[in-house]
């Protein structure tokens, strides 16, 4: 049939996008403003499509047989109101992804932190055992490529909490109605959207009480909240992490020749040995999920354990960029409070006792308002913390709440701050402070104007000074 995308230079709806094309779909589509590389990659896969909103894309290529909706498309969107109009079937993002995946088995990965390195994690453990999975993730792949494929084995959902659609506010998670979940973590994020804990929790709860009664859940039994999902669970469920009495009980982590070590201890079955390419306990914590669900699946354990080994991960995931003159550069995606913790922490394991330069982007201006406090244990493990513009992204135009300044207040004063008004002030002030073995980690949703990469540059063209 013909699909035509509103929004479709997001990385969700050009994944949906080309996952309706391998289906042997006719895709259009049409966005605002949007800008390479995903314009680059809409018109590089031969997708017809215009950037701009305007009713007439409904009848450029043809009146479409079905419309999906990204749910970054406004409302008030002119295209939108033409669709509803003219009674034009129209679905969101992910309700598409869904009828993509079908009847296969659907595996959802959910949780305030970690969705992305798990569920690409588990990915590759079902691509190792030859069960040719579909996914939706929300980064791209380094061991599978892109964002989303169709495959024809189970479909691996990455459990967006964020809202579906302009006309509704549920989150993505609960449409995928899974057969196997984890959840990673549960904390507060999105106040836009939550105006508490206990509505942010909501949505989880009743994920856990509609899970079949012949379905896995998955609970990181190191967090409390999380762990109090297993009352509501209809299902089985599998608690993992590094309490005791944890179903998977992880132990004696440590780093060992750039990897990480542990050991699984399972009841009444044999302890896994796991040796992970990504450092840091959250990364241990992520890798059982995977296990635990790709085991329900079907993998066998000892090729899920070998694919741990090997595993690229997400890109922006703890992003291994390389060493150059002594000097590591790492780029991840760490945009909350707690994930700026975690990062720091896995860099520590990793790279232990050398000095951590952190810089980091605060992302929007309710998320950094109402977590402003939670930054004070952020930079604990870091020397020198360099906080730039806080990223707007959908609040762009929004009163300014909050500041990089306040960010920097909260992070100190055990550590050396800055305060950076740009990417390019970034890079002179990390070239005048930077000395052989240090270590530089970008902690930013947006990549801080592919702040990672450039550094790597800049460093390779003129050489680390001391």
């Amino acid at each position: 049939m013909h699909v035509h995308v509103l929004g479709i230079c997001g990385y969700a709806t050009f994944g949906a996008a080309n996952l309706a094309q391998a289906r042997g779909d006719r895709v259009t589509g049409s966005d605002d403003h949007a800008y390479p590389p995903m314009s680059d990659a809409v018109t590089a896969a031969g997708i017809e499509w215009e950037n701009h909103s305007d009713p007439d894309n409904l009848d450029r290529w043809g009146v479409p047989d079905l419309v999906v909706v990204g749910n970054q498309t406004r409302p008030a969107n002119v295209e939108l109101e033409a669709v509803r109009r003219r009674g034009i079937p129209c679905v969101s993002e992910i309700e598409f992804y869904v009828t993509l995946a079908g009847e296969r088995p659907r595996l959802t990965v959910c949780g305030t932190h970690g969705k992305t390195t798990t569920s690409a994690l588990l990915v590759h453990i079902l691509e190792r055992a030859g069960m040719d999975p579909g996914y939706r993730l929300g980064s791209t792949s380094l061991d599978l490529g892109g964002t989303s494929r169709l495959g024809s084995g189970p479909f691996v959902f990455e459990g967006d909490e964020y809202t579906s659609a302009p006309w509704d506010p549920r989150p993505k998670f609960l449409h995928t109605r899974p057969d196997g979940a984890c959840v990673t973590r549960l904390e507060l994020d999105h106040p836009d959207v939550y105006a508490s804990l206990e509505a942010y929790r909501e949505p989880f709860l009743e994920l856990a009480s509609t899970m079949p009664p012949d379905g896995v859940l998955a609970l990181c039994a190191d967090d409390p909240e999380c762990l109090a999902l297993r009352d509501a669970a209809r299902g089985v469920v599998v608690t993992y992490g590094t309490k005791q009495g944890s179903d998977w009980l992880i132990v004696e982590p440590r780093e060992q020749n750039g990897m990480q070590h542990f050991r699984v201890e399972r009841k009444e079955r044999r302890p896994l040995e796991v040796v992970l390419t990504f450092p840091g306990i959250h990364n241990a914590q992520n890798a059982c999920a995977a296990l635990i669900l790709s085991g329900f699946a079907g993998a066998d354990p000892a090729l899920a354990v070998g694919a741990c080994a090997d595993f690229l991960g997400p890109a922006r995931r703890f992003q291994i960029l390389g060493a150059v003159g002594g000097v590591a550069i790492v780029d991840d995606y760490a945009h909350h409070p707690t994930e700026v913790a975690a990062a720091i922490d896995a860099a520590q394991q990793r790279y232990a006792g050398r000095r951590l330069i952190a810089i980091h982007t605060p992302h929007t201006y309710s998320r950094v308002s109402r977590l402003l406090e939670d930054y004070r244990r952020s930079f604990v493990g870091a020397d020198v913390v360099i906080i730039g513009p806080i990223e707007e992204a959908r609040e762009r135009g929004m009163p300014k709440t909050v500041s990089s300044q306040d960010v920097a207040d909260r992070a100190g004063p055990k550590h050396a701050v800055h305060v950076v008004d740009s990417s390019d002030e970034a890079i002179d002030l990390i070239m005048r402070i930077t000395r052989p073995g240090d270590v530089l980690l970008v902690l930013s949703l947006g990549g801080f104007d592919k702040l990672a990469p450039r550094l790597r540059d800049v460093l390779e063209a003129q050489g680390v000074r001391r």
